[in-house]
């Protein structure tokens, strides 16, 4: 059951962890994984491999882009309740990563009945801010959302 406020609830919160780490067929294909989500707030993280980097030998905008957005995704999804699609993503790369594990924490910072606001940032192992993004998410009003 869905909360009064559209939150999910501490059962649909595992399920829908689950479900990116085991089904989203993009983030295991890149290595994303959940590490915790509630209303409002994910973190998610990757482990750095070679199949990551780009031709300079540092991790591709690609992955830190496709990181946040998931984070985003699942910190509005936590919020509320039902569907909802990315309509607008900035991004901006600040340092370079080769190897380890990098961290992705995301916070809705604004909602209104049909669009969310989100921000997060990447961390590298030694705790150094590597990327950071913003994004706007379309929220569908039609409740049951297949994920949870």
């Amino acid at each position: 059951m869905v909360n009064e406020d559209g939150a999910l609830n501490g059962e649909q919160l595992d399920r829908l962890a689950r479900y990116f780490n085991e089904e989203v067929t993009f983030s295991k294909y890149i290595g994303a994984k959940v590490a915790d989500v509630e209303a409002g707030l994910a973190d998610i993280y990757l482990d750095v491999e070679d199949s990551h980097l780009n031709g300079a030998g540092g991790l591709h905008g690609g992955v830190y882009a496709s990181l946040i957005d998931t984070a985003m995704g699942l910190s509005v999804l936590a919020l509320v309740g039902v569907r909802a699609a990315t309509i607008q993503m900035d991004v901006h790369f600040l340092g370079v990563v080769s190897e380890g594990r990098i961290t992705c924490r995301s916070e809705v910072v604004h909602r209104t009945r049909r669009t969310a606001t989100a921000e997060a940032k990447v961390h590298d192992a030694e705790g150094n801010l590597v990327a950071m993004g913003s994004g706007v998410f379309r929220v569908f009003e039609k409740k049951g959302n297949a994920i949870v």
